[in-house]
């Protein structure tokens, strides 16, 4: 709620309410009444009567003579008189103590209603009658009830609307403002009206004369009063500090009366251990609770000094602190101790010893206070090892294990002949594990796997689990190097055999990278770079093995870094090309398709092999936009190639799919998208994908394939046969073509020989009704060679090498094929290619 308007709105209200009252007295000011009297009793009201205020003691009200020349104005002359020198008394009083014009006038309308409210009342009553108003004759009770209603009226209403006014700039309640301020005021106007209605009485008997003789008399006992009241009030305050100094001797007292008593039982029965001991360390007087924590009686204690019970290698540090406590160097001391229980266990305390008397006397006596810290100790130590060690494991984790090869690092640099190595050990596919059995089996396998870990370790060396499927190990002192290669051999072993895990039995491998420090690695940061690098030079290499870093792979580190970034800054501008390689009809030479290849040009290092960037693409999550870049950017340049093709044209685009891609959920509507824009029919596009995209993503590539082949997609399989072959996964599938791996088709020579990977893909193709596309094919003699075996389709460089995108333009429009070489061969016998 916004206060500051509504006490705005609220002023403003009271003000034109106020305003109404002066001009309605105004309009119907009888001024046949108005008269020099009028005048000094106006001067009088607001020139005098408003600076003298009285303060009543013990409250915060005040009594002022000018509520009671107003109170006196309304008796001799009326409302309307009344109204207006309430308002103008009020106008200049505020300014004497405000510089806000809205509350100046808030204030003299506040007053102006207050007082027309009181001869509504008045009226109401009917009691507002000169008469009565006077007290003439048998009125005299009707004037004694006009004079109350008067004050009770006003003090309603005037204390009123300064209230409402105060709780909505201040936000507290109405009631709590009335109540605390303004409640104790209404003396103030009940003492304003007895005095006019006095004065008025004086008036009539004597003239009005009277008030003006009776006025100096009234101000002089207002000042005699205020100040015997100010004395009263001084009184009352030495009274009050009389009896709270009183009070404060009287505690004071007690307090001396009972200090020894409470000592004495706060020294026995205090929670902690509490002793007065000699300065030579003998027990004078201990306390129960240290009884309790050392297990000894009092008078076993007495018996002793505290040097019998406090472990030898603390006593030295305590007898220094005692010293310079009885020195005068220091007031007090406090350390953590160990202690002997009589039962023989440890007690950790912790120590704080002061003086009890003056250490300068003959006899000083020392306060010693032990508490039991032992609960705390084993939590730090919890805490310490749940700090360095992984809760899964209870292997020691990241933060302790670079720790300790930062130490073992300065060791080196102080002994030369001191060395330290690092294996650094990734799991191979642990991924595949959470992802088919669950993470519960997944967490059981890296607890069982830990254990394995540490069989394989000497004694002194440290195996650390960094995170997820991340180990280390930790070897240091005088060894050959040897040993640190036969650990990862004896972990490549323990892996060998299956784990057993909630029923089930699983094989793991791991990728090692074996770092031996130098003097180039001057940080821990350092080692744990190289020892990961090796380590994903073994896991490139193939996985389960291991790799000892060398230069080579730091330099190969860093030009990896470099290509990934120059990688990132080519796909945002988009600096890839697109070459096109054509297939064919082997039979007839006829152009059946094109093939979109993506080439990088880099500007400093040439062309980089699409075997070199594309796995860098996959690796660091780059595969999705740089294929959508190709897909998008073939499908735009044979889209407007297809229109102009001679005759019934069937030309298929084959574009290449990661089987990272299918990692993304909307890849289906990603393709679906790019079609839409570039108007590339679905039915034109052949996307080509490999056989390991079926073991990473299994169901889920299956249904995705499926979604594909409904918009009308073909499907091609890349390089069939150097991947995870499986037939059954063949059969499940929507494709339509097997593409034989280059690797194949090479090893075929002059005479025509092995062919027995080719000849059995072929025949597996025909029985499950796919079509067949030979790469690689570079001379006449694996041509001629696969003709005869009747293999549909093929592409290679003896056919038509990979063209930029005018020139194969150029190529489809002149031709729709070429001349393909006859085969010299009259059977296949002769050829060997039955075996």
């Amino acid at each position: 709620m916004n206060y500051q308007r509504l006490t705005k709105f609220y002023m403003i209200v009271v003000l034109l309410l106020g305003l109404a009252c002066i001009l309605a007295a105004a309009v119907g000011l009888p001024l046949e009444k108005f008269d020099l009297k009028f005048v000094v009793l106006a001067c009088f009201t607001v020139g005098i009567g408003s600076r003298v205020t009285l303060q009543i003691p013990r409250f915060k009200s005040h009594i002022a003579v000018s509520d009671t020349f107003i109170f006196l104005a309304l008796l001799m002359y009326g409302a309307e008189f009344a109204i207006i020198l309430s308002a103008v008394e009020a106008y200049f009083s505020s300014i004497r103590f405000c510089s806000k014009k809205l509350t100046i006038f808030f204030n003299a309308a506040a007053m102006a209603f207050s007082t027309t409210a009181v001869v509504l009342m008045l009226k109401v009553f009917g009691l507002y009658s000169e008469s009565q108003l006077h007290g003439h004759g048998e009125h005299i009770q009707d004037f004694v009830i006009a004079l109350s209603i008067m004050a009770l009226t006003h003090f309603i209403v005037n204390t009123s609307l300064v209230s409402t006014y105060e709780s909505l700039s201040n936000g507290i309640p109405f009631w709590d403002t009335w109540k605390n301020k303004y409640l104790w005021t209404f003396i103030t106007y009940f003492v304003g009206a007895a005095s006019a209605g006095l004065l008025i009485q004086l008036s009539d008997s004597i003239g009005f004369g009277v008030i003006i003789a009776t006025f100096p008399v009234v101000l002089f006992i207002f000042l005699s009063y205020r100040m015997y009241l100010k004395n009263v009030e001084m009184s009352n305050a030495q009274a009050d500090q009389a009896k709270e100094y009183s009070k404060v001797l009287e505690e004071r007292s007690a307090a001396l009366i009972e200090s020894e008593q409470r000592f004495r039982s706060a020294f026995n029965y205090a929670p902690i251990g509490i002793a007065l001991v000699s300065p030579a360390g003998d027990w004078l007087r201990v306390n129960h609770a240290l009884c309790k924590l050392v297990g000894y009686t009092a008078e076993e204690l007495r018996a002793t000094n505290f040097q019998s019970i406090i472990f030898p290698e603390d006593l030295g540090p305590a007898l220094v602190n005692i010293h310079e406590l009885l020195s005068g160097k220091t007031a007090n001391c406090q350390m953590e101790q160990r202690y002997r229980h009589k039962g023989g266990e440890t007690v950790w305390a912790l120590w704080s010893v002061s003086a009890a008397s003056d250490v300068r006397s003959e006899k000083p006596t020392l306060i010693f206070q032990l508490q039991d810290i032992s609960d705390k100790k084993l939590a730090e130590d919890k805490l310490h090892y749940e700090a360095t060690h992984d809760a899964l494991t209870g292997l020691p984790n990241r933060s302790f294990f670079m720790r300790k090869l930062a130490k073992a690092l300065q060791k080196t640099k102080l002994d030369p002949k001191y060395k330290v190595s690092v294996l650094f050990i990734d799991l191979d596919r642990f991924k595949y594990v959470n992802d088919s059995l669950g993470h519960l089996v997944g967490d059981q396998l890296l607890i069982a796997i830990a254990e394995r870990l540490r069989e394989c370790m000497r004694p002194p060396d440290i195996v650390a689990r960094l995170g997820g499927d991340e180990f280390t190990i930790l070897v240091e002192g005088r060894y050959y190097m040897e040993k640190v290669t036969r650990i990862a051999e004896r972990i490549h072993a323990k892996f060998g055999v299956p784990f057993e895990v909630r029923g089930h039995e699983v094989y793991s491998s791991a990728s090692i990278g074996i770092l031996h420090a130098s003097e180039k690695h001057l940080t821990s940061e350092e080692m744990m770079r190289d020892a990961d690098t090796a380590m994903y030079h073994a896991k490139r290499a193939g996985k389960a093995r291991h790799e000892v870093f060398d230069e080579d792979m730091h330099v190969a580190a860093r030009e990896t870094l470099r290509l990934e970034t120059d990688l990132r800054r080519a796909i945002e501008k988009e600096e890839f090309l697109v070459l096109y390689q054509p297939i064919f009809l082997l039979e007839t030479g006829e152009i059946k398709g094109i093939e979109a290849l993506a080439r990088w040009n880099h500007l400093q290092l040439g062309e980089i092999s699409p075997n070199k960037f594309i796995p860098l693409a996959e690796e660091v999550g780059l595969i999705d936009v740089l294929g959508e870049h190709i897909l998008r950017k073939a499908c735009t340049q044979i889209g407007s190639v297809l229109p102009l093709l001679k005759g019934e044209s069937a030309l298929k685009l084959s574009v290449n799919l990661s089987f990272k891609q299918f990692a993304r959920p909307t890849l289906v509507e990603k393709i679906q998208t790019i079609l839409d824009e570039t108007e590339f029919p679905p039915n034109r596009l052949k996307l080509e994908i490999t056989e390991s995209v079926f073991f990473e993503y299994q169901e889920k590539a299956v249904g995705m394939l499926h979604r594909l082949r409904d918009i009308g997609i073909e499907l091609d399989v890349d390089d069939f046969g150097t991947g995870y072959s499986n037939l059954s996964n063949l059969m499940r599938l929507p494709i339509s073509t097997l593409k034989i791996d280059s690797s194949f088709i090479k090893p075929i020579n002059d005479g025509g020989a092995n062919t027995e990977m080719v000849k059995s893909i072929l025949a597996m193709a025909r029985n499950l009704g796919l079509k067949v596309i030979a790469e690689g094919i570079e001379n006449e003699i694996q041509l001629e060679v696969l003709k005869k075996l009747d293999c549909e389709h093929g592409q290679g460089f003896l056919l038509a090498k990979p063209m930029p995108f005018e020139a194969i333009r150029e190529f489809l429009l002149e031709s729709d094929r070429i001349d393909v070489p006859k085969p010299q061969f009259d059977d296949l016998s002769t050829v060997s290619l039955i075996q």
